[in-house]
């Protein structure tokens, strides 16, 4: 049986009726990772599904396998090999496709016989098609130049977009002022409820007569309870707000190179994504143009931002939102931007259009995510 050594601590065996992925540890027995025959389902283990985010079962039936696909990624500079899944599987997992094994090198030419010499076998004993992307080098020596972007880090208001530690990772980074906002809200909805709080017990314990409140509350005797549910009404906003900023991600990271999105809270994960289950990255602004103005002559001499999005575009049309930018300011050019107005709508975002942070960070996000779509939804107030 042929045996294909993959990096230091795993190895393939293969022939025309099986394809083992084995795992090696010199402390331990060697341990079987997935398992190919032919006419029976694919078998993994329990920790390549978890690594994976494959069905617990442990197995997947040849109908729910598409295709074996092996590519280079220039990015991760690596030969991979991956098998795609059933519409079901890929919903559930949000991602199209999952990842056998991948030969790391420099040069794209090491490993590429290997790789495809695997992968044809793979889908021999599968009886499935492959499909393979050639000429690597070639391709990346004649692709264009990606148009450069903006240098890191970027202002996105409660967010800033920058590299993380590790080396190739982006993180949004929630900035302390909104932390600062929140404690405001916070503060100005304590002091109100003390307010009504104060005002119905001062209320209850004197013996002034209370007016009139006409036909919309006919017992006047009611005004001091009913400002003590608005003290409560207030008292719960107050831990909704608390609550909230505790358990929201105060961190997003994009790993380049398994492509996932998490959400961090401190050291713990919220959610993760696959960029494997998304369509494309939506930024979204509502502007309100320079010169508009209710009355004549007082419109802003610069476009107003009023409202930013970033959203992720799910395969199955759902949006997960990244980060909201509510604060009116002036309209936050890029320093090297053009100061084009750009129509209402729907359109394609190239790099060479980019014209502010919000659109610059969704250009970086995608690139780092394997060069997703880009869409701009410009909305005028």
């Amino acid at each position: 049986m042929p045996r294909i050594a993959i990096s230091p601590n795993s190895l393939v065996d293969y022939s025309a009726e099986a394809w083992r992925l084995i795992q090696l540890d010199n402390r331990a027995e060697p341990k079987l990772l997935l398992e190919a025959k032919s006419g029976t389902p694919l078998r993994y283990s329990g920790a390549f599904a978890v690594s994976r985010d494959l069905p617990e079962t442990g197995e997947i039936i040849v109908d729910d396998l598409g295709q074996v696909l092996l590519g280079w990624s220039q990015q991760s500079t690596s030969w991979q090999l991956g098998i795609t899944v059933s519409e079901g599987i890929s919903l559930a997992r949000n991602s199209r496709w999952f990842e056998v094994l991948r030969f790391t090198a420099e040069d794209p030419d090491r490993h590429a016989a290997e790789a495809r010499q695997l992968g044809e076998a793979l889908a021999a004993t599968m009886g499935i098609p492959f499909i393979a992307k050639d000429r690597a080098k070639e391709q990346a020596a004649t692709a264009p130049e990606p148009v450069p972007l903006a240098e890191l880090p970027l202002d996105l208001g409660m967010w800033r977009l920058e590299r993380a530690q590790t080396q190739g990772e982006l993180q949004l980074r929630r900035q302390a002022r909104w932390q600062w906002a929140r404690r405001r809200q916070v503060a100005w909805y304590a002091l109100w409820m003390v307010i009504y709080i104060w005002v119905a017990l001062a209320t209850l314990n004197s013996e002034l007569g209370l007016p009139k409140a006409g036909t919309l509350i006919p017992n006047p005797d009611w005004l001091p309870y009913l400002a003590l549910v608005v003290a409560a009404l207030l008292l719960l906003q107050i831990l909704r707000q608390i609550w909230s900023g505790l358990r929201q991600p105060n961190t997003i990271v994009f790993n380049p190179h398994n492509k996932t999105i998490r959400g961090l809270r401190g050291r713990s994960q919220r959610w993760q994504i696959n960029a494997g289950g998304l369509q494309s990255l939506y930024v979204s602004e509502v502007v309100k143009p320079a010169g508009r103005g209710r009355l004549p002559f007082t419109g802003s001499a610069r476009n107003v931002f009023h409202h930013g999005e970033l959203n992720l575009h799910l395969l199955d049309g759902g949006y997960v939102t990244l980060l909201l930018d509510q604060a009116k300011r002036p309209y936050p050019l890029l320093p090297d931007a053009l100061a084009t107005d750009r129509e209402e709508g729907v359109s394609a975002l190239e790099a060479s259009e980019a014209g502010s942070a919000l659109q610059m960070a969704a250009l970086h996000i995608a690139r780092s995510l394997g060069d997703l779509p880009v869409w701009y939804d410009r909305r005028h107030k």
